[in-house]
């Protein structure tokens, strides 16, 4: 592989990072307008545990999670485009536990196991395994 070819390949990664993160973003403000529904709104809803409070909080917690882990990925992806080793390692790393929890949902959901564990995978080897990718890291 040529070097122009290595550098679309990651190119390629960080922007579906970029769409992963902005994603994620969208859904953790999508929850936490949800969450706080549910806790001002809904106060009675359901007994005990299972309360509109409850289940507010646990929306906006998640909310929370989701809007972190997106800005998280945008760092992470701007720093795959720059081309720096750790943004390199991490995301292999995230890349191979990814494809070891499709392999663990593979008998509940075979379609969509089999197509993260070929992403993942791909991922996977091209920023670990390749060596025209490594080469662009140093």
């Amino acid at each position: 592989m040529d070097k122009k070819t290595a550098e679309l390949l990651v190119k390629i990664i960080a922007i579906l990072g970029y769409i992963g993160a902005a994603l994620s973003v969208i859904a953790g403000i999508m929850m936490f307008f949800g969450g706080t529904f549910f806790a001002a709104y809904l106060p009675g809803m359901g007994q005990g545990l299972f309360s509109g409070a409850f289940v507010g909080a646990m929306l906006i917690g998640t909310a929370i999670v989701a809007i972190v882990w997106g800005i998280f990925a945008f760092i992470l992806s701007l720093n795959l485009w720059k081309h720096k080793n750790w943004a390199r390692l991490v995301l292999g790393i995230f890349a191979a536990l990814g494809a070891i929890g499709c392999l663990f949902s593979i008998v509940a959901s075979p379609a969509s196991a089999i197509f993260g564990l070929v992403i993942d995978g791909g991922i996977f080897y091209l920023l670990i395994l390749n060596k025209d990718i490594i080469k662009l890291f140093k």
